[in-house]
């Protein structure tokens, strides 16, 4: 008789995908302290949601689900409070170009550009290119099929271009 594979048990599972979720959330939210909100947050739900998860899931992609939902909640909230369009704080993004004053306005041209990206898009878009997952896996994360998160990040990268004024 074949037995499912128990899943790794949650410190573990948060131990090995913890820091990149992190990033991910850091990117997707756009500062350190609303991500780590958001983590935590996603950490919570993810202890309370554990004895639901199938024996053969992929854990990496539903914890990815449940931080895209925080990160949504906390942009949501974020926009309640405040409906002015804020500034990015370049010096705080996980990048090694902010720093230099030459690329300060093209990273903030950058920012504003996929601030304003739809919530799916914009998630599709960063778990794509900074989390490197394949379409299946934003597609678990996200919820719908490959095909819908190919499109997302398609739709991004194109909606990217055009308010950067860039071609291809």
């Amino acid at each position: 008789m074949f037995m499912a594979a128990k899943p790794a048990p949650l410190a573990a599972l948060i131990e090995r995908h913890g820091t990149e979720i992190l990033g991910y959330l850091v990117r997707l939210v756009g500062n350190h302290e609303d991500a780590q909100d958001a983590c935590q947050d996603a950490f919570l739900r993810a202890h309370r949601a554990w004895t639901r998860l199938a024996p053969d899931a992929n854990g990496r992609a539903w914890l990815y689900r449940i931080a895209t939902n925080s990160a949504r909640n906390v942009m949501r909230g974020r926009r309640r409070r405040a409906a002015r369009t804020s500034e990015v704080d370049l010096e705080r993004l996980p990048s090694r170009t902010a720093a230099l004053p030459e690329h300060r306005a093209e990273l903030r041209a950058v920012a504003r550009a996929v601030d304003a990206l739809p919530p799916r898009q914009r998630a599709a878009l960063m778990l794509r290119q900074f989390q490197d997952l394949d379409y299946a896996e934003i597609a678990a994360s996200l919820g719908g099929s490959e095909e819908g998160a190919r499109a997302n990040v398609y739709q991004a990268l194109k909606k990217l271009r055009a308010a950067l004024g860039r071609s291809r």
